[in-house]
């Protein structure tokens, strides 16, 4: 970046401050990045904390993509997709991060929890680690949720569901790990009850889904369809109970903006199908809010094997659900449904593909989060 351009100086002095800001604040993300490489002017104009763009406040959450390399870091790759733009960014390397089994990801921060829980917020590297947790474990479920009686300082806690007990370089899969909520006002972790009994034979996040909703931390059996939720303010669990939709093989809990939606994929006469129910959290209930377009379906996964499906993973949060191959099939090939209105009325579309070139990865952690240009512009 350089102002002795003499076109960038005849640009920076045609126009005011103030109407170059309200020009650079109509633009869309892909080319506010750009505009802010131009010149020194521009860069600090946009990078600044008082900057706004009214076509990004209300952005809609991104969808984050993590791909992680058993034996070397240098392959490792981080993607994030913003749904305004419908554009994918190639996203820094992330450096600090621990092992690949234990990096997480959820709405804002970034985690590892072992050997030490550690955290840091989108898109930096600056780590910070907690006191220990009681528990040391991998593949745990983990929510951000805002707290109203943590007074001044952070108004955010943690919750660390589940996961696979690691000691001594031994996993204890019986375990079932007592919830920890960590409060970084205090830097303390509270020990919860665990994890009801039925979810003794799978409780990491490779067989278990999650939604904050009101609340309340909802935890979903991906094949098992066990559901049961945990009250945020009083520390308890509800019963245990099913939600298997008719012909469904595995599927996700999700938490939109006004409703819990499961998203599944079906067993149905006229073929394999993907199907989103929106649920009503008082009942239980499930009403089909809308089907996958079959071309888009199987767009995803095109192999002729019988598991070809299998490997489909769901994310969502706000009014976007996301649905994608976490195997390298044609490099992670990834689609959406936006969800609107009263009615749930749901669009569905293609991603583009991930920006080239893409490695193959042996383990792929996915995520939604709201994100902010102090996010994007490193404030």
């Amino acid at each position: 970046m350089s102002d002795h351009n003499p076109k960038e100086a005849n640009i920076n002095h045609a126009l005011s401050i103030d109407l170059t800001q309200l020009i650079l604040s109509s633009l869309p993300l892909p080319s506010l990045l750009r505009a802010s490489s131009v010149c020194k002017l521009w860069h600090s104009l946009i990078s600044s904390p008082s900057f706004t763009s009214p076509s990004l406040s209300l952005s809609p959450p991104w969808f984050f993509l993590f791909g992680l390399h058993n034996t070397s870091s240098r392959n490792n790759q981080s993607f994030g997709f913003d749904p305004l733009s419908n554009s994918w960014f190639l996203l820094p390397h992330l450096h600090g991060s621990s092992s690949s089994s234990s990096f997480l990801g959820s709405n804002g921060f970034f985690f590892t929890t072992t050997p030490e829980f550690s955290y840091t917020p989108l898109l930096k590297s600056a780590w910070r680690f907690t006191s220990p947790l009681r528990f040391s474990r991998i593949n745990p479920l983990l929510g951000v949720f805002h707290d109203g009686s943590s007074g001044g300082g952070y108004g955010f806690k943690f919750i660390v569901v589940g996961g696979v007990r690691f000691i001594g370089g031994l996993v204890d899969i019986e375990d079932r790990l007592a919830v920890e909520i960590y409060d970084p006002n205090r830097d303390s972790w509270e020990l919860c009850p665990a994890l009801p009994a039925d979810f003794r034979s799978g409780n990491s996040s490779q067989t278990l889904s999650s939604a904050l909703f009101k609340g309340k931390f909802y935890v979903f059996g991906i094949y098992s369809c066990f559901v049961c939720s945990f009250d945020l303010l009083n520390h308890v669990w509800s019963d245990v109970q099913t939600l298997r939709p008719p012909g469904v093989i595995f599927s996700f809990l999700i938490s939109c903006n006004d409703m819990l939606v499961l998203a599944g994929m079906c067993n149905a006469p006229r073929g394999p199908s993907f199907n989103l129910w929106k649920i009503d959290e008082t009942t239980l209930e499930f009403s089909e809010i809308s089907i996958m377009p079959q071309n888009l379906l199987y767009s995803l996964a095109d192999s002729e094997e019988d598991e070809k499906f299998a490997s489909l993973k769901c994310v969502g949060m706000g009014n976007f659900i996301y649905i994608f191959n976490e195997e390298y099939h044609q490099k992670y090939p990834s689609c959406l449904c936006e969800i609107s209105g009263e009615n749930g009325k749901c669009n569905w579309r293609r991603m583009p593909q991930l920006p080239s070139p893409v490695n193959k990865f042996h383990k792929v952690i996915s995520f939604c989060s709201t994100i902010s240009l102090a996010h994007i512009f490193g404030q």
